[in-house]
């Protein structure tokens, strides 16, 4: 069996094989762009369809849209806090709690999950990855209202986010156990399979050093409340309910993920500190190859 530092270490080398075509000028950071319209919108609803339309579903899945509801509000109210004692500015507090409760549950978290719990814990951890695609859409109406914007636009991107698309469709195929044919069910195979690497090729892409911030202070409570201690806490509260298993696992590892890409989208939207974010963004992804390392080896 492969060890911890193995299973981080195959997607790691193909965020690395990004940043080389990016250093050899074979492909641009705008490229990512395309890449990830691509998983977002063809390859990675495949994925989740294919996979959530045969999934054994049982009642106990719902630990984890509850897990992912409780540690997101719990991290909103400790940045929150943080920031009012820091006395920062509507744009920074709102930066500070976009960050430390948004999971990047998909892009890193599916290929780590796949690797470490196999296919069972892909599709069970789909039902974790969907509270925080409502997230965005959630944090987006705050946004709005906060800083101005169009709330139809932020509708209109939530109705049409395939990902969350294809877990309804997954889930109806499931329950009314319709097949999917021969060569429905290959086409989507063969898309399905090229998200993993698609997704770790984008993030190398974008991936770039010079997003380091100076502000140590923040940087450094944002990357312990995200990468440790709400980690932490999940464990402390399943431990206490007696969650164990395959649904223990996966909270534990989806909660333990860097962040979410797609805060960076909000950041840059309604203008909020994209000094910060880009940073905090950026280090959690290269850190969490670490603590999650650990995790996988000692939390699981």
């Amino acid at each position: 069996m492969a060890s911890s530092f193995e299973i981080i270490l195959v997607p790691t080398l193909m965020i690395l094989v990004g940043m080389l075509l990016k250093r050899l000028n074979i492909l641009k950071e705008g490229d990512s762009a395309a890449l990830s319209k691509i998983v977002l919108n063809i390859t990675l609803p495949s994925l989740i369809f294919v996979n959530l339309s045969k999934a054994s579903i049982n009642n106990e899945l719902l630990v984890l849209p509850i897990t992912a509801i409780f540690i997101v509000l719990v991290t909103m109210a400790i940045a929150y806090i943080y920031s009012r004692i820091m006395s920062y500015s509507k744009a920074t507090t709102w930066t500070i709690i976009i960050a430390s409760s948004m999971m990047n549950t998909a892009f890193i978290g599916y290929p780590v999950i796949m690797g470490v719990l196999g296919n069972e814990g892909f599709v069970t951890s789909i039902f974790y990855d969907m509270v925080i695609a409502v997230m965005f859409v959630v944090f987006g109406m705050i946004l709005v209202s906060q800083f101005g914007g169009n709330k139809r636009q932020v509708l209109k991107n939530g109705i049409t986010f395939m990902p969350l698309w294809a877990v309804i469709l997954g889930l109806l195929f499931n329950l009314f156990n319709i097949p999917l044919g021969y060569v429905i069910g290959n086409s989507l195979d063969y898309l399905s399979q090229a998200t993993i690497p698609l997704i770790m090729l984008s993030l190398g892409l974008k991936i770039s050093f010079s997003q380091i911030s100076d502000k140590l202070k923040d940087t450094v409570f944002i990357l312990s409340l995200r990468l440790l201690i709400a980690p932490l806490i999940v464990i402390m509260v399943l431990k206490f309910f007696n969650v164990t298993g395959l649904i223990y696992s996966v909270a534990v590892l989806d909660t333990a993920m860097p962040i979410a890409m797609n805060a960076l989208v909000l950041s840059i939207t309604y203008d909020l500190d994209n000094q910060l974010m880009a940073s905090v963004i950026f280090s959690s992804t290269i850190l969490c190859l670490i603590t999650l390392s650990l995790f996988i080896t000692f939390g699981i």
